[in-house]
């Protein structure tokens, strides 16, 4: 734990669901800046030791930190240390939440996935308003429609990241607001990398899974190579998460068959700058997205988008005029773009300038955290305001 904010300034913390440093979490690390005009002490609970708590001890002005026993599947309470240690350990886990509620002392506890459900119950429980944001969309189903009602019960706002994640939420929230808040992502010098002697790159940035499509990609990878094989690709991401051994198979077959051999690498976590500024062109092969970081950092870097058209990307890109949009599950549309924007430079610089003037405009830190700065307020409007002001509350949404 470090130092306790200064007292007399609203105080947010953020709960956050897991300790890896993906795009939930790094997306409200970087509006703490933008969010501290608004008057906002920023505070955070980290579930545990890895890369997301070193970087919000940088970022927040305290940081509260307990291994989360908690899972979110019956396959993830079966691992070690095993489904009963971890229903022991849970009690002593809401103790320490609690405790960090006490000493940070929030108006307002923002949990920062679906995930963090039981965090935010913690903090309802106590007495404290909470606005729950989504940034994943979930398979239709009980289980979706069950998660999003218990969220909608336990928040004062639900905070969606994108129009595909608020149609999701909308049908069960009752009578919980639904608020838009796009991601936003730093202003970048927009600018196509000068290629000297390198080969044409075409990167992937995404934890290796199906859910991202990580075998698309390979796919795509394996058509673009067969009629232009001077191409390169290189997937940057975290390989342990998934636990997918079929999958593990198939990747691995995958790259036995690459040729010419070498053409793609799997990089492993990479910072995403290091490798947008040593490539051509970004794939997201993902078969759902909220609303995702990777592409919105590439397009700001001036890169040349190729997407699977899922989830809240086409609220991003505009098809041929800010990226290229291609169906799910189909690495032969994915490899044609791909030929097509190796030919023809020409292309690639007008996409490339095109996306960074969306995302320079659009999709700002700014507007980012004025979204959050006005759902903080409604969620202690709705909480401690009179009926009228909770009733405006409501209609504003």
């Amino acid at each position: 734990m470090v130092a306790k904010p200064p007292p007399g300034l609203l105080r947010v913390l953020v709960a956050f669901h897991e300790p890896q440093a993906l795009g939930a979490g790094v997306s409200v690390l970087r509006a703490i800046d933008e969010l501290e005009r608004y008057g906002w002490t920023v505070s955070g609970w980290v579930p545990g030791e890895g890369p997301l708590l070193e970087l919000a001890s940088q970022r927040l002005a305290a940081v509260e930190s307990s291994e989360r026993p908690l899972a979110v599947s019956v396959r993830g309470w079966r691992e070690s240390p095993g489904s009963l240690t971890r229903l022991a350990r849970t009690p002593g886990y809401a103790r320490e939440f609690r405790a960090a509620l006490r000493r940070v002392r929030p108006h307002v506890v923002h949990a920062n996935t679906l995930l963090a459900l039981p965090e935010a119950a913690l903090a309802r429980s106590c007495g404290l308003p909470v606005v729950l944001q989504v940034h994943e969309l979930l398979r239709p189903g009980p289980k979706r429609t069950t998660a999003v009602r218990v969220g909608a019960r336990v928040a004062d706002v639900l905070v969606a990241v994108s129009d595909s994640v608020a149609s999701m939420l909308q049908p069960h929230a009752g009578r919980t607001p639904v608020f838009g808040v796009p991601n936003g992502v730093p202003h970048m010098a927009a600018a196509l990398p000068a290629r000297t002697g390198r080969p044409f790159t075409v990167a992937a940035i995404g934890t290796v899974s199906r859910l991202k499509g990580t075998d698309v990609f390979l796919r795509a990878a394996h058509q673009a190579l067969v009629q232009r094989p001077d191409m390169r690709f290189v997937h940057a991401g975290a390989r342990e998460l998934h636990r997918d051994a079929s999958l593990d198979g198939e990747i691995g077959r995958l790259l036995d068959g690459v040729h010419p051999s070498g053409a793609v690498s799997l990089l492993g976590p990479t910072p995403a700058e290091a490798v947008l500024s040593s490539s051509d062109v970004l794939v997201s092969a993902s078969r759902s997205e909220g609303f995702p970081l990777v592409t919105l950092e590439a397009m700001a870097a001036g890169l040349p988008v190729v997407a699977t058209a899922v989830g809240g990307v086409p609220e991003q890109i505009v098809h041929l005029e800010s990226g290229i949009l291609v169906p799910p599950d189909d690495p032969d549309a994915i490899a044609a773009w791909l030929v097509r924007l190796h030919d023809e430079p020409e292309l690639r610089r007008r996409l490339g300038e095109a996306a960074a003037g969306r995302a320079r405009t659009e999709f700002t830190l700014a507007r980012q955290a004025e979204g959050m700065h006005r759902a903080y307020l409604a969620a202690l409007n709705l909480r401690f305001g009179p009926r009228p002001v909770r009733r405006l509350v409501r209609q504003s949404a």
